[in-house]
């Protein structure tokens, strides 16, 4: 429960921040962090502990839980009128494993959950910007699916990986990276604070309310918990792979509506409502 509260009080902070001056700019600290701290972050996280095999098996049974919540979620999506079926499809499966995931895994199981929280995050984004992009869009665009390689962190990433496996050793430069690191956790929670703060509800969807918050909460977790009951994974790597799919709705989320039209206030409070629903759930789970 400390966890939880360490984290969202970062959260309050930038909430508050933006309601005491509209002035602020939450762009700025978007840039700050996406282009210059989100990279430590990933250096950092990605060289926490060795690789070997299960570090490639890890993406792969997190997208494997996705992929099969994806089916279900579209038939549910079936119940809904059909201005309502994109958002019911993705919007659960598209998490907030950077701003939430990686400072929980961090302050739950230490280097080695960061570890498998950030090389998760990586898996998300390129989850977020080729299939999140396609349901909202309604359409695949190439266009919109190549802004993933405009992000630092995936070269950040591929370079990690790469002095990781090479065993380059980096303890001269480790303090800097963990300064880095937690500089862009915090952040990134203000940042979500931020956006929250932003949020303007007109009207509360009831029905596609209890949709997502059954897919976020229920769904999704039992089928990554029976999914990966199927392979005989270290204990830590499955705890944080199901943390990773329950986290609350990402704030990527709104920006995917609000570039394609698809009633982007609907997601905003689907966001707050997940964020949360997110603290009961975390205390009875973890």
């Amino acid at each position: 429960m400390t966890a939880v509260i360490s984290i969202y009080f970062f959260i309050i902070i930038g909430f508050i921040s933006k309601k005491l001056f509209v002035e602020l700019n939450e762009k700025s600290f978007v840039i700050i962090s996406v282009y210059f701290l989100q990279p430590f972050l990933t250096l950092w996280g990605l060289t926490l502990k060795p690789i070997d095999f299960n570090s490639f098996l890890a993406p792969i049974y997190y997208l494997g839980i996705i992929f099969i919540s994806l089916v279900f979620t579209f038939l549910l999506s079936k119940t809904l009128p059909q201005k309502d079926r994109s958002i019911a499809t993705i919007t659960a499966l598209i998490g907030n494993t950077g701003n939430l995931g990686i400072p929980l895994s961090l302050a739950l199981w230490g280097s080695d959950g960061a570890f498998w929280a950030t090389l998760l995050n990586l898996t998300n984004m390129f989850f977020i910007y080729i299939f999140g992009i396609f349901f909202y869009a309604g359409k695949f665009s190439k266009e919109n699916a190549k802004k993933i390689f405009k992000i630092p962190i995936v070269y950040v990433g591929v370079i990690a990986l790469i002095i990781n496996y090479l065993k380059i050793d980096l303890s001269s430069i480790s303090q800097m990276l963990q300064m880095g690191a937690y500089s862009s956790m915090t952040i990134q929670l203000i940042i979500f604070g931020i956006y929250t703060a932003n949020i303007k509800i007109k009207k509360i969807p009831i029905k596609l309310s209890f949709i997502i918050s059954f897919e976020k909460f229920i769904l999704v977790p039992v089928i990554g918990y029976l999914f990966l009951q199927l392979f005989s994974i270290d204990n830590l790597m499955m705890k944080v792979i199901l943390l990773e799919v329950s986290v609350p709705i990402a704030v990527n989320n709104v920006n995917l509506a609000a570039l394609f039209d698809n009633q982007p206030e609907v997601v905003a409070w689907l966001i707050i409502l997940s964020s949360l629903l997110f603290i009961p759930y975390f205390v009875i789970v973890f």
